[in-house]
This record gives C-alpha cells, sequence and structure tokens, in this order.
C-alpha cells in the first residue's frame, strides 16, 4: 500500500483540488529545471488562466540541489500576459519512495493527481532544453477540449537519436496493436486524472515498469484498453545527452522487459 507523507497530506488539503497537475520527475537536474519550470508556468499561466494548476516535482533524492532549484523557480508573466486573470500555479516538491526509477516518481505523480481530483495531467522531463508555453497547451488542450484520454508525443529529431524508439518500441508497437504512436516512449505525455487512477490499480511498481518501463507501459496500456489516443506535435526534442555505458544499457533493458511482459499480457 502507498502511503502519502504527513507533510505533503498537509500540503494537498491546503491545495483541495485541481483541474490540471503537471509532473516533473527529476534527479540532479539542476541545470535544466529552472528553465523547464519557467516554461510549464508561462504555459499554464497563458492557455489555462482560469484553471487550478498544480506544479509537482517528484525527485529521486538529488545531490546537486534541484528541489532547491525548482522551489526558486519563478514566471515573469508580465512579458507574455497582458489582461489576462491568472490563478497562482501551486508548487511542490517531494521525494518519492520506492524502487529507484522514473517510474516510482510517475507512481507519486498518480496519487497526488488522484487525491486532487485532477482533470487533465502531462508529464515532462527535467533535463529537457527544447520545452517551450506551448507544448502545455498541445500536451493537455486535446484533453480538456477535444476528448481524448491519452496524448503522446511526436518529436523532430535526428535519424541517430531514439536508437531504442527508432529500432525496437516503434515498429513492435505497430506490428503488435496496430497503432501508429511514433514515440511510445517519448517521455512527455498528456492523459485524463481517471487515467491516472487507474494506473495505480496495476500491480507492476515492483517491476521494470518502476524504472524505465513506465513510458511504454502507459502507452501500450492505453492502447490495449481501448482509451481515446492522439499525438501532438511538440517540435525538436533537445535535452542532456545520456552517458552510453551508464543509461543506455539499463534503459534497453528495462523498457525491452517491460515490452515483452506486455505482450504476454495483451497479445
Amino acid at each position: 500500500m502507498f502511503v502519502l507523507r504527513e507533510e505533503l497530506k498537509g500540503q494537498l488539503e491546503s491545495i483541495g483540488q485541481a483541474d490540471i497537475l503537471v509532473g516533473i520527475p527529476s534527479y540532479n537536474n539542476a541545470r535544466t529545471i529552472t528553465r523547464v519550470v519557467q516554461a510549464v508556468g508561462a504555459g499554464l499561466a497563458k492557455y489555462f488562466p482560469e484553471a487550478r494548476a498544480v506544479l509537482v516535482n517528484s525527485d529521486g533524492g538529488s545531490q546537486d540541489g534541484t528541489p532547491q532549484k525548482m522551489a526558486e523557480a519563478g514566471v515573469d508573466l508580465q512579458s507574455i500576459l497582458v489582461a489576462h486573470r491568472v490563478n497562482p500555479v501551486h508548487k511542490i516538491t517531494t521525494p518519492y519512495h520506492g524502487v529507484p526509477g522514473k517510474g516510482s516518481a510517475f507512481r507519486l505523480i498518480f496519487e497526488i493527481a488522484k487525491a486532487l481530483g485532477v482533470k487533465a495531467c502531462s508529464v515532462v522531463d527535467a533535463d529537457l532544453r527544447s520545452i517551450t508555453p506551448e507544448w502545455m497547451e498541445l500536451l493537455l488542450r486535446p484533453i480538456l477540449k477535444e476528448g481524448y484520454d491519452y496524448v503522446a508525443p511526436y518529436y523532430l529529431r535526428h535519424k541517430y537519436d531514439g536508437t531504442i524508439t527508432n529500432n525496437i518500441v516503434y515498429p513492435l508497437t505497430r506490428a503488435l496493436y496496430g497503432k501508429r504512436i511514433r514515440q511510445p516512449i517519448g517521455g512527455e505525455f498528456g492523459f485524463t486524472g481517471d487515467l491516472a487512477s487507474y494506473f495505480l490499480t496495476k500491480d507492476v511498481w515492483g517491476t521494470d515498469v518502476a524504472r524505465y518501463g513506465i513510458d511504454i507501459w502507459m502507452t501500450t496500456t492505453v492502447i490495449a484498453r481501448g482509451s481515446k489516443i492522439c499525438q501532438a506535435y511538440l517540435g525538436a526534442k533537445i535535452h542532456d545527452p545520456k552517458d552510453p555505458a551508464a543509461d543506455l544499457s539499463a534503459m534497453l533493458a528495462q523498457v525491452v522487459g517491460s515490452l515483452f511482459a506486455l505482450m504476454e499480457e495483451y497479445v
């Protein structure tokens, strides 16, 4: 059973209810998280000024001051807004517990979304360098205004970027499930609050889904569930490069392991 910390419970009680939640999983991303927070905040203010929004940083025990950078990050609304009424964006920075990995960070984000009863959620990586305020509209508007359940990203990427996606994940997803979702493990997604609650009902949080397997698990789960899915073109995705020796071997094993486990379940 997943239990929220008392301090976090108090923060959620003070907020009460929200319409939108944006989650940012992080681990040692102090160099980039300020820009991400500023872009998210500006996008929410510009495109959803009437909505009650919450920005959640689910951190994996960063040692470089990432949570502090998140807490200090502000948004210069005067440069983008003239006369909009803007509800303040609540910010929560909290460590996650459980298996170390991106999926565990997402699990906490899902729990907070459920507790606040949000209508729409999105998640974005903390190491993004190309994020703009428009990403918030592209990921959230299909959920709030157009009746979609899940928004997958569509990026302009170099042909040698996204090796696991291009050579394994996209071809298998298309062949097995008949869906042309070009970036099933893209990292940036939009989804309904109901889907966040549904994800929590699955007993997968001790598996590779709690690590890098989370993206392909989410995408495949919504396909198998028959959810209404669309793709949002986000332009170029530029982020901190990963060390192939340190990161990609583990990522490959966890993503492909999750992919094959999902094949056994749904195919």
